[in-house]
């Protein structure tokens, strides 16, 4: 799962969610929307896609392979 995967990263890295928002500029609700694989706050696919993205990035996962994962469906 996606979101798992980037929560676990970021708990890893020792990151909270509101590290994460400094980092990426995004809302904690939308990243804790993301990582409960809530999809619809983020207002569309190339949003969805973006702030994948930017998260990935932050927690020091692919964020290529995170992109590929939810586009395939495997979240």
């Amino acid at each position: 799962m996606i979101g798992q995967r980037l929560a676990d990263a970021r708990r890893l890295r020792g990151m909270s969610v509101d590290d994460v928002a400094a980092v990426t500029n995004l809302r904690p609700i939308i990243i804790e929307a993301l990582e409960t694989e809530d999809f619809g706050l983020s207002g569309g696919d190339a949003y969805v896609i973006g702030h994948l993205r930017m998260i990935a990035t932050a927690v020091g996962e692919d964020p290529d392979d995170v992109i590929e994962t939810y586009r395939s469906g495997s979240r």
